[in-house]
């Protein structure tokens, strides 16, 4: 006598199939979706360096940071930036400018739009534009600023057209350090708000990376964490698992 399955008993069982996949299947999803994220910040961070590298090679100067960031106070401007600029842009392969759009900050608690046209420049304060408008051939965007003897470099991993458009998320910022390389930008504090009332610069100030940060350009200071895969708010936990909703 053969046996076979009662119609329960499939019945049960495809019950049962259903809830772990309803379970799990998220989750999977969620993984692979960060896994991306992933993968595109690194390779921007690779194009970042390469062209920065190669920008030094053709211009001939060891230290680009030294020479760009010097500021002409009598004239009020960087005069060599534009130079800079040009060759930098050049090496990335620019291929298209975008217009300005919409950024969500790392919390998800703010957004603003980029605020900048990409060939804006204002030499009495900064020369730049930081936001990633210049489109590359992979479709990632990208931009920078000099300001104050620093250069800021700024990366949509997935460009302006794809989303999420977040801090921390496909949108990272680096900077030039005092080696002259190219590196992630770290929180140096998380500030409440009360002491963010004393701030010249509240938006940014401690370039911030944390779920409890509701500071309009929250993010700015996580692609030192995204790079370790450390999770700014718990160390224990990983960064690219454990993005905020």
């Amino acid at each position: 006598m053969k046996r076979a399955f009662t119609m329960a008993e499939v019945l049960i069982t495809l019950g049962v199939i259903g809830i772990i996949a309803a379970l799990t299947i998220p989750q999977l999803i969620k993984n692979y979706q960060a896994k991306v994220l992933e993968t595109a910040f690194k390779k921007s961070y690779s194009n970042l360096s390469k062209a920065y590298l190669m920008t030094q090679n053709e211009l001939g100067i060891t230290n680009l940071k030294q020479v760009f960031t010097i500021y002409d106070a009598v004239n009020k401007k960087y005069p060599f930036a534009d130079d800079f600029k040009r060759v930098f842009y050049k090496n990335l392969g620019v291929v298209n400018i975008a217009d300005n759009y919409i950024i969500t900050n790392y919390s998800n608690s703010k957004t603003f739009y980029t605020g900048c046209k990409a060939d804006s420049t204002d030499n009495t304060v900064m020369t730049g534009c930081p936001r990633p408008l210049r489109i590359l051939p992979d479709g990632s965007s990208v931009g920078f600023v000099i300001n104050s003897g620093r250069i800021f470099l700024e990366v949509d991993t997935n460009g302006p057209y794809q989303k999420p458009n977040r801090y921390g998320f496909d949108v990272f910022t680096f900077e030039v350090d005092s080696q002259d390389s190219v590196k992630p930008v770290n929180m140096s504090k998380l500030y409440t708000d009360d002491e963010l009332e004393d701030q010249r610069w509240p938006e940014v100030a401690g370039y911030p990376c944390s779920i409890h940060s509701n500071q309009q350009a929250n993010g700015v200071g996580c692609s030192y964490y995204a790079m370790n895969d450390i999770n700014p708010d718990n160390e224990k936990k990983r960064y690219w698992k454990n993005l905020p909703e």
